[in-house]
């Protein structure tokens, strides 16, 4: 157990300073559907820019910009291009919706448009995020689409020590499994070291406990799973179950739940979710 030293005066104070840090916000968006995306993966980005724009709304945001000067040498003579890419990111982070994000199909001119309104709870981002460069492998091989059987692992790697913990959400059923730690032990998050690659889930690993690879299995023709990494560079602790046990699965909202709280409290906490296909 751990153990707090801290003055009742102190506690208020650092509760106070983290509550002026959040906000409640809303934000809604038309988004036209290109052709090329199905119907779920085009509700999915629309909530997530409804999020964003409310996040923009209340924070704003910052245009990062990169230059590049490349230079090509043919024939004696030396030609100079010059290239300049910015983007506008927002000055937030989304912790949790306050309420379900109410989504409508409408047509325009033979365009499929969907317009999403949502609520929740943001919080300023102040400090910048450690870079992470998480890979879903099938069989080895960088890829967010799998079939019946195929194996599963995921190559992740940070410029920052810290920890890291990785679930599997059945985007069905909502149900969320915690895939690392391996056996949830204590529910401690794994230990990385910055700058050093990582397998995880396969016998790689040298702390992975099981003799067999993982797989992913479908009963369904298309089914949609989401990785979900959690980052921090403090350690912590995944979720609960009602019994107090640490649990290889959890209701998604019991998961959000904790989620909330974790990125709340843990200016560190950072997450990432890639969207995997699993076909029959």
């Amino acid at each position: 157990m751990r153990r707090f030293y801290l003055t009742t005066i102190c506690c208020l104070s650092v509760l106070a300073a983290l509550a002026q840090r959040t906000s409640t916000v809303c934000g809604e968006v038309d988004y036209i559907v290109p052709e090329t995306q199905t119907l779920a993966e085009a509700k999915r980005t629309a909530v997530a820019q409804a999020r964003l724009k409310a996040i923009a709304d209340e924070f704003g945001t910052v245009v990062a910009q990169t230059n590049t000067t490349t230079m090509h040498t043919r024939n004696g003579e030396t030609n100079t291009n010059f290239n300049s890419f910015s983007e506008n990111e927002v000055r937030g982070l989304w912790l949790n919706d306050t309420k379900e994000p109410e989504v409508e199909v409408r047509y325009n001119r033979d365009m499929m448009v969907i317009h999403v309104s949502v609520c929740g709870k943001a919080r300023e981002q102040k400090m910048a995020e450690v870079e992470l460069q998480i890979k879903p492998l099938n069989n080895g091989f960088e890829t967010a689409n799998f079939k019946h059987n195929d194996r599963f692992s995921v190559s992740f790697k940070s410029a920052s020590s810290g920890y890291v913990a990785v679930f599997l959400r059945d985007d069905d059923n909502g149900i969320v499994n915690v895939m690392l730690p391996y056996d949830n032990g204590d529910g401690t998050a794994r230990e990385v070291k910055s700058n050093r690659e990582y397998l995880f889930l396969t016998t790689k690993d040298p702390e992975y406990p099981y003799d067999e690879e993982t797989i992913l299995t479908t009963q369904k023709e298309v089914e949609n799973n989401t990785l979900i990494v959690v980052f921090s560079q403090k350690k912590f602790h995944i979720s609960l179950s009602n019994k107090g046990e640490f649990v290889p699965e959890v209701e998604n909202s019991k998961f959000q739940k904790w989620l909330h709280g974790l990125r709340v409290y843990d200016t560190t906490a950072q997450v990432e979710e890639i969207v995997l296909t699993i076909k029959k």
